[in-house]
């Protein structure tokens, strides 16, 4: 009886602190475009993904899923530049993934500026790097059903927005710049990344890399996407 009492007991503990971390997890984007920003070596992991948890039969398990048909390899890596691109700052990280059903690995990149010549400084080397290193392109990305199903499509939401179209032997994908995009009146910028790993067809991969820029997509007025 006292061994089932105990089990019971630990099981609502359980639960309570499970209910707990659900409720900061929602409540956080909310507060977090505010003064309560986390510090420059935090902000990557606004648009990278990183592994979260779910209560399933009273029990917390690690939940690895990326938008809906994606799941992470290994865990998120901050502080530190993908191989393929170079350390355009030094508040950066990355994640890898894999496509349901599938061997098709992808990366999600991000690199944070807190001062606009920095930002310049960097959009120019990277730019530089990559023509260099493979094809790189302006494209125009319609998000707007991605952005539909997601419940994410707002008032000032662009349906259509240019990218970096960037292909290579080693990664084929889409870079993204982020302006100012929690309508903050402050230097603050993005580079993110979406692309698929080894020589593939950058148009047969886009539906795929549209659902994963979609998932991770955020921006608040006067806030602006665009190419680098």
């Amino acid at each position: 009886m006292f061994n089932s009492k105990m089990s019971k007991i630990v099981a609502l503990l359980v639960l309570l602190m499970a209910g707990g971390l659900s409720v900061w997890f929602i409540v956080l984007p909310f507060f977090a475009i505010g003064p309560g920003l986390p510090p420059p070596a935090g902000m990557p992991e606004w648009y990278v993904p990183g592994c979260g948890t779910r209560m399933e039969n009273g029990t917390l398990i690690e939940v690895r899923s990326v938008a809906e048909h994606f799941e992470m390899i290994g865990d998120r890596i901050i502080d530190e530049s993908p191989s393929c691109f170079p350390a355009v700052s030094q508040y950066c990280g990355y994640a890898n993934c894999r496509r349901t059903g599938s061997d098709d690995q992808y990366l999600i990149a991000a690199w944070y500026f807190d001062d606009s010549k920095k930002f310049a400084r960097a959009e120019e080397e990277l730019y530089h790097y990559l023509k260099e290193q493979g094809q790189v392109y302006t494209v125009e990305l319609n998000l707007s059903e991605n952005l539909k199903r997601l419940g994410k499509e707002r008032e000032h939401t662009p349906e259509k927005f240019n990218v970096t179209g960037y292909e290579s032997e080693t990664t084929s994908g889409y870079f993204l710049v982020y302006k100012k995009p929690f309508g903050r009146d402050m230097d603050e910028y993005f580079i993110v990344y979406y692309g698929v790993m080894g020589s593939f067809d950058l148009f047969n991969q886009t539906p795929f890399i549209k659902e994963l820029i979609a998932d991770g997509y955020y921006l608040n007025v006067p806030g602006t996407v665009g190419s680098l």
